[in-house]
This record gives C-alpha cells, sequence and structure tokens, in this order.
C-alpha cells in the first residue's frame, strides 16, 4: 500500500482526490493540508512515498515547497515523489516542477480518469519486475517513464481516408505524443512540422476521430475560439 498526503488548500478539490486515490486498493490517503504549514516536517518524519501537490496555497507556492523538501532529503536520504494538481499552466511553473522530479503535471479542472491514469503508471513503474534488472530496452524505458507504448502508436488506421498520408499521420502523432501534457493549436504543429495549419488541423482532427487524441475549444481574451488538441492517455 502507498501512502499517499494531499496538500490542498480547495476543500472540494481535495475531498474529490482523496476519494479518487482511495478508490484504488494500491493507494491510501494518510494526511490532507490545507496549507504549507508544518508539511515539509510531517513528510520527513512520517517518510511518505507519494504526496498530491497544489502550486498556490494560502501561506506558500507548491514548488517553495518541494524545493525546500528536495534540499533536505539529500540529508535524510529518502524521495518524495510527486503528482502536481493545480490550476498553474505556466510554462515555467511546468518546466521547473519536471526539473525538480514530479512524476506527473495535472491542470485543473482535469478529468478523474487523468488522475487515476497517473496514479496507475506510478503503480505500474514502481513494481514492475523489470527495474529489478540492469538494463531496459527503449521500448521498456518509454513505456515506464513516458507512457509510452511505441506498437500501440504506431497502429494507425490501415486505411487512411483520400487526402490522409499515413507517414504524415505517424509523424503528427508521434509529435503530440513525445509532449503528452502539451496542447497544440494546428498552428503549433503547423510550425513544428514545417506544414500549413489548414493541412496540420485536417490530420488533427482526424486523429481526434478515431480517438488517438482529444479536442477542445479553448476561449482566449482576443478573437474568436481555437480548437486545441493533445494526447489521449
Amino acid at each position: 500500500m502507498i501512502d499517499v498526503v494531499i496538500i490542498e488548500d480547495d476543500p472540494m478539490v481535495s475531498m474529490i482526490t482523496e476519494k479518487i486515490i482511495n478508490s484504488s486498493k494500491n493507494f491510501n490517503v494518510v494526511k490532507v493540508f490545507f496549507s504549507g504549514e508544518g508539511v515539509i516536517e510531517y513528510l520527513l518524519k512520517k517518510k511518505v512515498e507519494l504526496i498530491i501537490l497544489d502550486m498556490y496555497l494560502p501561506d506558500r507556492e507548491g514548488l517553495d515547497i518541494l524545493e525546500e523538501l528536495r534540499k533536505k532529503e539529500k540529508k535524510e536520504e529518502l524521495f518524495v515523489n510527486t503528482i502536481f494538481v493545480t490550476a498553474s499552466n505556466d510554462k515555467k511553473h511546468i518546466e521547473r516542477a519536471f526539473q525538480l522530479g514530479v512524476v506527473d503535471y495535472l491542470i485543473k479542472p482535469f478529468e478523474f480518469e487523468r488522475l487515476e491514469s497517473a496514479l496507475k503508471r506510478y503503480f505500474i513503474k514502481k513494481n514492475n519486475s523489470t527495474l529489478e534488472e540492469k538494463n531496459l530496452t527503449q521500448k521498456e524505458l518509454d513505456e515506464l517513464y513516458h507512457g509510452i507504448n511505441i506498437e500501440s502508436q504506431s497502429e494507425l488506421e490501415i486505411s487512411t481516408p483520400k487526402g490522409i498520408s499515413k507517414k504524415t499521420l505517424e509523424k503528427v502523432l508521434n509529435t503530440i505524443t513525445v509532449e503528452p501534457n502539451k496542447e497544440w493549436s494546428a498552428r503549433d504543429m503547423a510550425d513544428s512540422l514545417e506544414s500549413s495549419s489548414v493541412t496540420m488541423k485536417k490530420y488533427l482532427d482526424y486523429l481526434a476521430e478515431i480517438k488517438k487524441i482529444r479536442s477542445d475549444i479553448s476561449y482566449g481574451n482576443v478573437g474568436r475560439p481555437e480548437v486545441k488538441y493533445r494526447l489521449i492517455k
């Protein structure tokens, strides 16, 4: 059983998160904090394995807590795994979080299935027998650490619609898979693959149609709504 601590100032979010975690027989929430006060001391004393951490807390930022924890861990010879669940979609926050070794980063409002998927991948990686061996294949490494199944990602429809190149389709999907937490617009993909936005939207829409990726409408402050695409996990 993996002990989990939730650090979240919103009582409703913490309650939902706790319910999702405790619904798994492999995880158990042992403590909930609504601020950063006392968190470090508790984690070092109890040696908890996994924390669910919010970025914005009443007294400090989640990144500050994680940075302090990482410094103290060296002396204690332990490592607390972390999943961020936060409304912060700031790129600098996200990059710094992964530099500090977080397991995953979920942006609120998150789907319940997304958190369940993150927990499942963490449990599989922790308990996979291949980790006991000295050497991993590239396929095993990708599946364990990136959640990527290379074989399944190339299993696109044998018969693609007219105007859809299977080779280009694989390039688009591979590009999205490399950054599984990123939301892509047709313009983003066009810039990445040096193509046109119109062409890339056609491929992205098809991938969404065959359930390889999902599409959502993003409403910005200026201009018309834009369709965003991201990997289905």
